[in-house]
């Protein structure tokens, strides 16, 4: 899929101006096929990084990122390729998690800076999303090559090793991990211009045909019973954080608040063995589907679509993409207060908020939401035009306008009146 509904050529192309020379440090998997292509394992950042490039001044940016090569037997990422025309792919050495990085960093500081050093001093401005293993090395290169830098904060490590709650060794590390990187995302945002995503700068992959298609949609009425239960969907990665296990509770919750309800579990991960055993021991057969991952965009998009609520119990998030997604859906979400969540959701305005690890109090506030439909076509409605002013468009133009300000050093156009 395009990363966004405008086919236009891009900026750089219409104008006579120097296009500025972007470089976007990414930590994102991706994977290089037998073909020579490559492909996001799981991640779409790189959707809105094509359409900054697409609507600003730019050439065709170098982003680097981890790339491994296809195992043999390994099924192969279903996600498009990165688009050539606006992201040059560099490799840099892959890793399998935080702990397999910090096991082996002075090994990949040292295979990495030569790449990192190289894409640097091509650069006219470098985008740092963080966390991110190169973080450091690539401030390194930006202060040596006197390149400008930014960094655009996407969470916490530290937050998600303290959500998985893991003991002895295994959970030692994972916080010594979370200090490190948290550490160095400080020391950058401290020392350099930065963004730490909120309600206004986020990522978004959702786009303008994403949202009409929804406002031509007919909601039907939802009033729970045995014969049309309440139709909950989660997406994301399958990960202790993400308190998907607190989901299961609450449908058994509901169903002593006497709430028929089921619920559509999109993704995978490290958790979804035990997530099944889970549903399975709390007597839920037959009322969990679990769809996997969905590469297929449309596929993904259309299981939102069918369902009545969203909700996303995460005991540690950044500004999570799939709120937007899902409120581009038009559906009603209940969601819990951390990271920046309440700023996506208006604190309110646009979503029910509780708090983390609480299956008790999600439950209730689903249970409200399935008996309230006037509060449902309230919050849809109000999450349409929120999702509508973000889109990856939108979100692309308002990146620009802050790097002009930031960096107005740099050669942007006279005739761009951002």
């Amino acid at each position: 899929m395009p990363a966004c509904d405008n086919a236009a050529v891009p900026f750089a192309e219409r104008t006579e101006a120097r296009p500025i020379r972007l470089a976007i440090i990414d930590d994102n998997l991706f994977v290089r096929m037998p073909d020579g292509e490559v492909r996001p394992r799981a991640a779409l950042f790189h959707r809105f990084a094509e359409a900054v490039i697409n609507g600003g001044p730019f050439a065709t940016a170098d982003y680097l990122v981890p790339v491994a090569d296809l195992r043999l037997g390994e099924e192969p990422p279903g996600l498009e390729a990165v688009d050539p025309t606006r992201l040059r792919v560099v490799p840099t050495r892959p890793f399998r998690g935080i702990a397999d990085y910090v096991a082996h960093a002075p090994i990949m500081a040292a295979s990495n800076w030569p790449v990192v050093r190289g894409v640097v001093g091509r650069a006219d401005l470098v985008w740092i999303k963080a966390p991110a293993s190169n973080a450091p090395l690539v401030a390194l290169a930006c202060r040596r090559a006197r390149v400008p830098r930014f960094i655009w904060v996407a969470g916490s490590v530290g937050d998600v090793a303290r959500s998985q709650a893991r003991r002895g060794l295994a959970g030692t590390a994972a916080r010594l991990a979370g200090l490190l990187y948290d550490g160095t995302t400080r020391v950058l945002e401290r020392t350099g211009p930065s963004i730490r995503l909120d309600g206004e700068f986020f990522t978004s992959v959702v786009t303008r045909a994403d949202i009409d298609a929804v406002r031509s949609m007919t909601v039907p009425p939802v009033a729970p019973s045995e014969s049309r239960p309440l139709h909950i969907v989660w997406s994301g990665r399958m990960a202790p954080e993400k308190g998907v296990d607190d989901l299961l509770s609450a449908l058994v919750s509901l169903d002593a608040a006497g709430v028929a309800a089921t619920l559509s579990v999109i993704g995978d991960g490290p958790c979804r063995a035990t997530l099944e055993g889970q549903a399975a021991a709390l007597g839920l057969n037959g009322r969990v589907r679990w769809h996997g991952y969905l590469a297929d965009r449309s596929a993904y998009l259309d299981a939102l679509r069918n369902a009545d609520l969203f909700a996303l119990p995460s005991r540690a998030e950044g500004a999570p993409k799939v709120l937007v997604e899902a409120m581009a859906a038009g559906l009603p979400v209940v969601a819990t207060r951390v990271g920046a969540v309440p700023a996506l959701l208006g604190d309110g305005a646009r979503g029910r908020l509780v708090e983390p690890r609480n299956p008790d109090a999600l439950a209730r506030a689903i249970a409200d939401l399935a008996l309230d439909q006037a509060e449902r076509d309230r919050l849809r409605a109000a999450g349409l035009d929120f999702a509508a002013a973000h889109t990856a468009e939108a979100q692309a133009d308002r990146l620009v306008r802050w790097m002009r300000r930031s960096f107005p050093d740099l050669p942007w156009p006279a005739e761009d009146r951002r």
